[in-house]
């Protein structure tokens, strides 16, 4: 996966979730977001319905322009289908299946 640290991991956080770690500075959380997922559908990016009917994919990579430092507080998490995402400032991306409470 292109800009990523490490592989992602569905132990890393229970079984029902895959954690990615990712760059900002290489590669926008939007598309990581839709990596992600992808992943997780065991689906291709372009099988997925878009990010934009979900939210703002251009707003999604500037809320974390400015957030990249190792301490970085900034973290959003929203449901995508049937997916439950959280993204934060480090560069982590988490999906989550099934029925989750945000």
């Amino acid at each position: 996966m292109s800009g990523s640290d490490r592989r992602p991991d569905r132990t890393s956080d229970g079984p029902d979730t895959l954690h990615a770690e990712f760059d900002w500075g290489s590669i926008s959380p939007s598309v990581a977001v839709v990596q992600t997922v992808a992943i997780a559908a065991e689906q291709e990016a372009i099988e997925l319905s878009p990010l934009i009917e979900t939210l703002d994919p251009d707003a999604l990579d500037q809320l974390f322009v400015h957030s990249t430092e190792p301490d970085s507080a900034v973290s959003l998490s929203f449901q995508l289908g049937e997916y439950a995402v959280t993204v934060t400032g480090t560069g982590d991306v988490y999906v989550r299946t099934g029925s989750v409470h945000l």
